[in-house]
């Protein structure tokens, strides 16, 4: 009985012997690769565990909490990790953690399958580490919203993948690498809110791909460069609040996919081009806090989708050009502490949409336009301090949601405009240094929410009715 058992089992090993012998190669290639794989892999997720839990150890207690998940030798299961089919590491977001500590401890060289590093709104300090070049995968990296310093590295031009670097709100400083300008994937650069130094150079327009450039308030020194027109593909452009000369480039308007534009708070001069008005996706346009010079284009009109106009605080003569009638998607116009002249022109009055108009301290003339009173969307207009004449208009409070109200240092004339009564909401009203006469208790009407009221002419008499 022994005997006739065991002699299947001879048989079976002789023809798996005769199989292995005749079959090398087949055996070897379908096993063979698969073990290497499956080899090198296990010894990529063993580095990237001993990286993140070395780094782990040197952060302090309550970020260790934090991370209380970073425990064993498999990480697709630790808070914030994403890892690749075969079990290496593809992301890591830790952001809005909590988590303190300097990132030298991190050995990047140990996470080169990393994708995407997210370590934005937490409290890191120091500098980067040299290994973090080493991630030549690297799609997107956020270190926003923390306490790093020192310079951005060179080592970037080796990270080719990247598409989006997000350093925003840390206290970076040095000049920006031109390294940077080599990266051709990249579609979003945000360093706004460093402490960076130097020009922008005229390889900013290397960036073909750049969906979006943030470099508000680095401490960036000189002109903008022209090549910026080369940016094709740009929608958001900020450079506010920097210490930028010269003119604004004519070249800027041939940023056709340009949605938003803020230059505001820098030492811009000389005058608007015209070539703005090819920007017709723009809707955000902020040039205020210049020394910007000259009349406000009449090819502004060609910006169709703008919504905030904000030109204040500049050195603009000339009239409002009537072209701005075209600007039907408007909110927002403010225009305030220019050198304006001339009339309100009445194609204003076709901005059904804006809320917030300010005219206040330039030399604008003449009467108020009626078709101010077709603004009923209006909770704020200001005409302080230039030089109308005539009667406010009686139906100033159309829309009824007007709560911010002021004409004072004019010379308006009549009486207060009884459309008044209607506007419930109001808050604030400055009539004063005007020539108006009447009886307020005929034209005021109870206002809940008025906390400033200032009239001062001395031809107007009666009482205000009391708060409801």
């Amino acid at each position: 009985m022994a005997s006739s058992l065991k002699q299947p089992s001879l048989f079976l090993a002789c023809v798996l012997l005769m199989l292995m012998q005749e079959m090398p190669c087949l055996a070897s290639s379908r096993s063979s690769p698969l073990v290497a794989l499956a080899g090198a892999s296990n010894q990529t997720v063993n580095k990237e565990v001993e990286a993140l839990l070395t780094w782990k150890s040197k952060l302090d207690s309550e970020s260790r909490y934090t991370l209380s998940s970073w425990n064993g030798s498999s990480p697709c299961s630790w808070r914030g990790i994403v890892c690749h089919p075969l079990g290496s590491v593809v992301s890591l977001n830790l952001s809005n953690s909590a988590i303190r500590g300097i990132l030298h401890h991190l050995n990047f060289s140990q996470l080169r399958n990393l994708v995407t590093l997210k370590f934005g709104n937490n409290s890191l300090f120091g500098n980067i580490p040299p290994s973090i070049g080493n991630l030549d995968k690297l799609a997107h990296l956020d270190l926003s919203l923390n306490n790093l310093s020192g310079n951005i590295l060179t080592q970037v031009r080796s990270m080719q993948s990247l598409q989006i670097i997000n350093l925003w709100k840390n206290n970076f400083i040095g000049s920006i690498p031109n390294q940077i300008y080599s990266l051709t994937n990249l579609s979003g650069l945000s360093l706004s809110y460093n402490k960076f130094s130097g020009f922008i150079p005229k390889e900013i327009g290397m960036l073909k791909s750049l969906n979006s450039l943030y470099l508000e308030k680095t401490l960036i020194i000189g002109p903008i460069p022209s090549s910026i027109g080369n940016i094709s593909r740009l929608s958001d452009l900020r450079l506010s609040n920097n210490h930028l000369v010269g003119s604004i480039p004519k070249e800027i308007g041939m940023l056709k996919s340009l949605s938003q534009l803020d230059l505001s708070n820098n030492d811009l001069n000389r005058s608007i081009p015209t070539t703005l008005g090819n920007l017709s996706n723009l809707a955000f346009l902020y040039l205020y806090g210049n020394q910007l010079s000259g009349p406000i284009p009449s090819e502004v009109g060609g910006m169709t989708s703008l919504i905030h106009f904000e030109l204040l605080v500049n050195d603009l003569t000339g009239p409002i050009p009537s072209s701005i009638g075209n600007l039907s998607n408007q909110e927002i116009l403010q225009l305030y502490q220019n050198k304006l002249s001339g009339p309100i022109p009445k194609e204003l009055g076709m901005l059904r949409s804006l809320s917030n108009l300010v005219l206040m301290e330039n030399s604008l003339c003449g009467m108020i336009p009626s078709t101010i009173g077709n603004l009923s969307k209006l909770t704020d207009l200001q005409l302080a301090s230039n030089k109308f004449v005539g009667q406010l208009p009686q139906d100033i409070c159309n829309g009824r949601v007007l709560q911010n109200f002021s004409a004072r240092d004019n010379y308006f004339t009549g009486p207060i405009p009884r459309g008044l009564k209607n506007c419930a909401s109001l808050y604030r009203v400055r009539l004063q240094n005007n020539q108006l006469k009447g009886n307020i208790s005929e034209a005021l009407g109870t206002y809940p929410y008025l906390d400033y009221l200032e009239l001062s002419n001395k031809e107007l008499y009666g009482e205000l009715p009391p708060k409801a």
